[in-house]
């Protein structure tokens, strides 16, 4: 039973459907190449965009990642360019960064930094 005078509360909007997700050049030291990796989970972070959508139908364009892989392949940060438009979506970060710092990277060598862009379209 509501309770007097309170607003009803809305459920969050549903994720779109749809979209797509280009990985342009991933900038890496050449001994290290986590294209494959970040490929495997295109769909993930599709998934994260549509998530993202669902409360912004509009949101589209490029995010430029700077993410730190450690020594195990384990990705310990995982940062924006504070330029890139869709930096400003919390939902499409935090869902990225989730699933970046879930996902196993090949061993780099030492740690390694590297430039993730990503292109996202309705």
């Amino acid at each position: 039973m509501r309770r007097r005078g309170a607003a009803p509360t809305k459920p969050p909007p549903p994720p779109a459907t749809g979209g797509s997700i280009m990985i342009a050049d991933i900038a890496s030291a050449k001994s290290f190449d986590p294209k494959a990796t970040v490929v495997s989970i295109q769909q993930k972070l599709l998934d994260c965009y549509n998530k993202a959508r669902g409360a912004d139908p509009d949101l589209h364009g490029k995010i430029r990642l700077r993410m730190v892989v450690n020594q195990s392949g384990t990705v310990v940060n995982v940062t924006p360019e504070p330029a890139d438009p869709l930096a400003k979506n919390d939902t499409l970060v935090s869902c990225i960064n989730d699933v970046m710092t879930a996902t196993k990277f090949p061993k780099p060598g030492g740690m390694a930094t590297v430039g993730v862009p990503l292109l996202f379209r309705p």
